[in-house]
């Protein structure tokens, strides 16, 4: 009974750890300490020194001589090593970024301890610690890069071996070397951020913003362990903590109408260039509450986007926009269909074309119409509402039927359909987005041993006037659109770090991760 019992404790605490492991937020610091001739220093003091938060870590080489620090923040740190009969060692400016180890190595030097060798940014540039293939976009690349809509993660497409294309919303359209487009795993802060249907990578369902986030690692080839959850691409997120200077920022993004070209096929269809006023505002500020011991970060940014966009871009319709009847058909009941085999131009028409028809749905000269001696090889006209065509105890079309259908607008692309009997309408449906959020975080620092951190994101991102992206737009003018999305989300990450001795650390993270969508069906007024 106990060894069950121990059995099942043992694969309990084997499934928390993988699960634990599998959200990364942090890194780790490891090198080694030699001395002139290359022999291992063991028992030398290392310290990693935040530069921007003042916190500082301290350990021992071991017999091997070697050190690590385990479970660390990214930054900027200046490691320092030290022992009696040695020149002080201290490398500053090493760049700790999220998901892979920071190396420094130090040679020391014979000499009095009071002496110091100090050296900027010593620490290897290329991955040693393991195979997997991942990149960093750090904060200055967020910030410097220009983004469509202020969303960071669309640089994940700028990385080698991911390909992105279109596929009419059936999937994230993102792969990477081949992976499946809903094989991705994004990560805020160690926290899964996954849209639970279609895990987008770039779909930024949480509405980080440049202000907010520090950096990014996308793996893309060989994860390791703790990221091996998905084949595709690896997000981890890493979200902008306060330090020992206060820094923030105002701002305000615009676009209009104004200032974009029309697109190509709506000038081909003389389709009015779709409207767009867009405002992004917003700031962010991070501090100090207690200089060297307890940080603050927060940053918010509200959305207001109205835009239009072509119906055809939609997915509404059984030929890309909505069909209509002509007005011939529709006003007169003239049924037109070929009769036989029409040339015309060069061509020769056996059925209903758009190209029998100019593009405002009239006859094209040359185009023969069936009638006294024209009876084959011409386009024939049926009447359907002539009674003498009536089926037997029909009296006529259904009142209720024909004055719906003239409430809808006439077509205006008979580019599209049989040209004679059926076409489509083309315009530039709108639609409205709306959206705060926002972000707060506190980091603290208790000891050398104890560190936490919590921080909480907020965000709502509705829309109104009709939805595009779910195929729920206005599909003719004045008609209530086919329904409105609500979307709200919400992620939590709270960690705490404790060192038991420079050999054992534990990072404890919890949180949660919620996206709620809303489909609103808009009723007539």
């Amino acid at each position: 009974m106990k060894v069950k019992f121990f059995c099942a404790l043992y694969l309990l605490v084997a499934m928390l750890n993988a699960h634990v492991f599998a959200q990364v937020s942090t890194s780790s610091i490891t090198g080694n300490v030699t001395d002139p001739g290359g022999a291992v220093v063991s028992g030398a003091k290392v310290t990693a020194r935040n530069e921007a938060t003042g916190i500082t870590y301290e350990m021992n080489t071991t017999s091997g001589g070697t050190y690590t620090f385990s479970s660390v923040t990214p930054g900027q740190y200046a490691v320092t090593v030290s022992k009696p009969g040695f020149r002080k060692f201290t490398s500053v400016h090493n760049i700790l970024t999220v998901g892979v180890p920071l190396v420094v190595d130090a040679q020391l030097q014979v000499g009095a301890a009071s002496e110091t060798v100090e050296v900027q940014s010593s620490y290897e540039r290329i991955e040693t610690t393991s195979a997997q293939v991942s990149d960093i976009v750090p904060e200055n690349d967020i910030k410097n890069l220009p983004l469509n809509g202020r969303n960071p993660l669309t640089l994940l497409t700028l990385e080698p071996g991911v390909v992105q294309r279109t596929n009419n919303a059936a999937g994230s359209d993102t792969h990477v070397f081949g992976s499946r487009d809903r094989a991705h795993n994004v990560t805020i802060d160690g926290i899964d951020a996954n849209e639970s249907t279609v895990p987008n990578p770039q779909g930024n369902i949480q509405r980080l913003t440049p202000d907010n986030v520090q950096e990014f690692r996308t793996v893309t080839l060989d994860a390791t362990a703790e990221l091996g959850r998905n084949s595709g691409a690896n997000v981890m997120i890493a979200t902008k903590p306060g330090s020992n200077a206060f820094h923030g920022d105002v701002y305000w993004f615009h676009r209009n109408t104004a200032l974009n070209a029309n697109e190509w096929f709506n000038n081909y269809t003389n389709q009015t260039r779709p409207t767009l006023r867009l405002h992004q505002f917003g700031g962010d500020i991070g501090g100090p509450i207690v200089k060297d011991k307890t940080f603050f970060f927060f940053s918010y940014q509200r959305s207001q986007i109205f835009q239009t966009e072509p119906v055809s871009a939609t997915n509404v319709g059984l030929l890309g926009a909505p069909v209509l009847y002509t007005p011939t058909l529709l006003s007169n009941g003239l049924f037109r269909l070929v009769l036989g085999t029409i040339s015309l131009n060069g061509k020769t028409f056996t059925q209903n074309s758009p190209g029998l028809v100019d593009s405002s749905g009239n006859l094209l000269p040359g185009v023969p119409v069936c009638g006294g001696a024209v009876t084959g090889n011409c386009l024939d006209t049926y009447n359907i509402f002539d009674p003498a065509n009536f089926p037997a105890g029909v009296t006529g079309p259904d009142p209720t039927i024909m004055a719906a259908l003239k409430t809808l607008p006439a077509p205006n692309g008979y580019n599209v359909g049989d040209g004679v009997n059926r076409a489509v309408f083309n315009w530039n449906p709108p639609s409205k987005f709306i959206g705060p959020g926002y972000l707060g975080r506190i980091d603290h620092t208790f000891s050398p041993s104890d560190n936490i951190f919590g921080r909480y994101l907020q965000s709502y991102y509705n829309t109104e006037l009709g939805d595009f992206l779910n195929a729920r737009p206005e599909v003719y003018p004045g008609f209530p659109p086919l329904g409105a999305v609500g979307r709200i989300g919400k992620n939590l990450a709270v960690s705490w770090r404790h060192t038991f001795n420079p050999n054992l650390v534990n990072e404890f993270t919890f949180g949660f991760n919620r996206f709620r969508f809303n489909l609103i069906r808009v009723l007539a007024t």
